[in-house]
C-alpha cells in the first residue's frame, strides 16, 4: 500500500503531457495560459492535421464565416449548449485577433460539426426531441478526416462544409427565411396592439406597425395602401396571406390568434426556423414510395414513383395522448375493421360513460371479452359497475365494425409496439377545424376511401376488392410492397416556395429553448 502511495505521488509530481504544450507551444502559436487546450474536443485529430502542414488553414474569411453561420443555426435551434460554447469562443478569438487560437478551435469545431452531420440520422431524434447535445461525439469517419486534410491543404474548406450541410430545397428555404427574419432583429419592434377585433372598414390604431409586423414574414405589401389609416380591402389581402402561412382561417379578421403570430418575437421566429432546418437532417430523403405525416401541420402526403399522388388533412393525438414521432411500415389495408379498445381509452373514457349509462356499450356496439381474440363475450349486466374501480377492470373491450366504429371503414395497418396506425373516422366534422389534435394518438385520414383505392391501384391490386368486401368485417388486403410511414414533427417548413409556420402543439420546440 505504501509503495502504491509513493507511486501515485510521483505521478502527481510529474508534468502532465499535453499535446498543446508539446507541439503548438513549440510553434509559438499559444502559451501556457491559453484556454484552447481545454476547449478542444478532438486534440489528437487536430494535432495530426497540423503536423502534416503546420500552417494556419482558416485564412479565408468567407470559409470561417460559413462555419460560424452553420454553428449559429445550431446555436439558435437551442439543442446543443456545447456548440453554443464553441461558437462563443470562436467569435471571441476572431474579435480579439487571436488567429492561432481561432484556427485551432475552428478546425476542432469543424470536426465536431462533421461528426454531428454524420450521426444526425441516427441520433437526431434524441437531440431534437428528447435531450440535448452536450457531450463529445465520436470522431467522424476516417473518410471524413481524409476529406478534411485534403480540403485544408487545397483551401477548399467552404466546399467541405457544404458537403456536410443539407442542400434540399426545403432546408435552403428555411435558411433563406431565417436570413430574411434576421434583418428585423435590430429593429426592436414593439408589440402590435389594438382594441377588440378588426375587420374591413375598421379604424386601425397603428397601421404602420402592423405593416412592419407583416414584413417580418415577407408578406406581399405591394398593393396595400399606406395613405389611409383604416382597414381596407388591400390590407385584407395581406392579412389573409399572413393567416394562411400560419395555418389560421383566412377570414381576414385580426383577432387573438392572428395577433399572437403577429407579435411573435423576431428571436423566437429565428429559433423556430433554425430548429426546423436542423430537424430536416433526420427526415427521409427518398420519395419513391413514402407516406409522410406532419403532426403540427395536421396533414399527410403519399409519394409514389417520386411524385406526390395524394394529400389529406389528418386528425392527430391531443396533447395528453400525443402522436409520437416514429417510423413504421404500412403492410395491409383492413376493410370494415373492428377495434380492440386500448387499455387507457377503456379505463379513462369508456368505463366512466358505462358507469353513467350501461346502455352506452350497446349503443356504441362494444363487446366485453375475457381476452384478445376470444369469441366468448361477457354480459355487462353481470358486472357491478357502480363499485368498479376502472383500473381494476379484468376484461378487454372490442368495438365491432359498423357506423359507430372509431376506425371508420378503413384501417391502414402499420404494425408497431405503440399501436399507432392510420384509419378512417366517423367524425368527419373535425377535419373542418384549423387545429386538429383530437385523437388518442392514432392518425385519422380525411379522405380514407380515396386513399384506400389509390393504395391498391398503385400496388397493382384490384380496387373492386373493396366493394366486394362491403359486408365483410376485418377483411385484410395485403400490399405487395410495404410502404414506409414517417410521422414527423415540423412546426416550420417550405411548401411551394413559401415557408409555413404552425403551433407547437406538444411543446417540443419549447423543450429545446429551455433544456440548454
Amino acid at each position: 500500500m505504501t509503495r502504491m502511495k509513493a507511486f501515485l505521488l510521483i505521478l502527481l509530481l510529474l508534468p502532465i503531457p499535453s499535446w498543446a504544450m508539446s507541439y503548438f507551444e513549440e510553434l509559438g502559436w499559444i502559451n501556457s495560459e491559453s484556454k484552447v487546450p481545454s476547449l478542444l474536443l478532438y486534440p489528437e485529430q487536430v494535432e495530426a492535421l497540423y503536423q502534416d502542414e503546420p500552417n494556419l488553414i482558416w485564412h479565408d474569411m468567407q470559409e470561417s464565416t460559413q462555419l460560424e453561420f452553420q454553428l449559429e443555426i445550431i446555436q439558435r435551434a437551442g439543442f446543443s449548449p456545447l456548440i453554443s460554447r464553441q461558437l462563443s469562443y470562436l467569435r471571441f478569438y476572431r474579435k480579439s485577433n487571436l488567429w492561432y487560437e481561432y484556427d485551432l478551435l475552428a478546425t476542432d469545431t469543424l470536426i465536431f460539426y462533421m461528426s454531428y452531420a454524420e450521426q444526425a440520422k441516427r441520433m437526431g431524434h434524441a437531440w431534437f426531441f428528447e435531450g440535448k447535445l452536450n457531450s463529445v461525439l465520436p470522431p467522424p469517419s476516417e473518410e471524413a478526416l481524409f476529406e478534411l486534410r485534403n480540403s485544408a491543404s487545397s483551401s477548399q474548406l467552404a466546399e467541405l462544409i457544404e458537403t456536410y450541410t443539407p442542400d434540399t430545397n426545403g432546408y435552403m428555404n428555411l435558411i433563406n427565411a431565417y436570413l430574411e427574419v434576421a434583418h428585423h432583429q435590430g429593429k426592436q419592434l414593439p408589440k402590435y396592439q389594438q382594441s377588440g377585433v378588426k375587420r374591413v372598414g375598421d379604424q386601425l390604431e397603428n397601421k404602420p406597425l402592423l405593416l412592419e409586423r407583416l414584413k417580418v414574414v415577407d408578406v406581399d405589401l405591394d398593393g396595400v395602401r399606406i395613405d389611409i389609416s383604416w382597414y381596407d380591402k388591400t390590407l385584407e389581402v395581406a392579412i389573409k396571406q399572413f393567416q394562411g402561412i400560419h395555418g389560421l382561417y383566412r377570414d381576414g379578421v385580426i383577432g387573438p390568434n392572428t395577433m399572437k403570430w403577429l407579435n411573435m418575437a423576431v428571436e423566437d421566429r429565428m429559433a423556430m426556423l433554425a430548429l426546423n432546418a436542423e430537424r430536416a437532417r433526420i427526415w427521409p430523403d427518398q420519395r419513391e414510395r413514402l407516406i409522410l405525416v406532419n403532426v403540427p401541420g395536421f396533414d399527410m402526403e403519399y409519394w409514389y414513383g417520386g411524385e406526390s399522388v395524394f394529400t389529406s388533412r389528418v386528425v392527430v393525438g391531443r396533447e395528453t395522448r400525443q402522436t409520437p414521432v416514429m417510423v413504421t411500415n404500412l403492410n395491409a389495408l383492413i376493410l370494415n375493421p373492428s377495434w380492440n379498445v386500448p387499455w387507457k381509452i377503456m379505463v379513462e373514457d369508456i368505463i366512466p360513460k358505462v358507469q353513467e349509462d350501461i346502455g352506452y356499450l350497446e349503443k356504441m356496439n362494444i363487446e366485453i371479452i375475457p381476452k384478445w381474440g376470444s369469441s366468448e363475450t361477457i354480459n355487462p349486466i353481470e358486472i357491478d359497475w357502480e363499485t368498479l374501480n376502472p383500473k381494476a377492470f379484468p376484461y378487454k373491450m372490442r368495438q365491432m365494425s359498423g357506423d359507430y366504429n372509431a376506425l371508420g371503414l378503413y384501417k391502414f395497418n402499420t404494425p408497431n409496439n405503440r399501436a399507432i396506425f392510420l384509419h378512417d373516422t366517423p367524425s368527419k366534422s373535425l377535419f373542418n377545424r384549423a387545429s386538429r389534435a383530437f385523437s388518442s394518438g392514432c392518425v385519422r385520414v380525411q379522405y380514407a376511401d380515396k386513399f384506400a383505392n389509390l393504395l391498391l391501384k398503385s400496388q397493382g391490386l384490384d380496387t373492386d376488392r373493396i366493394k366486394a368486401a362491403e359486408d365483410t368485417a376485418n377483411k385484410a388486403i395485403s400490399l405487395r410492397k410495404r410502404i414506409p410511414v414517417h410521422i414527423i414533427y415540423q412546426t416550420a417548413w417550405s411548401e411551394k416556395g413559401t415557408v409555413q409556420y404552425r403551433e407547437d402543439i406538444y411543446s417540443l420546440d419549447r423543450l429545446n429553448s429551455t433544456k440548454g
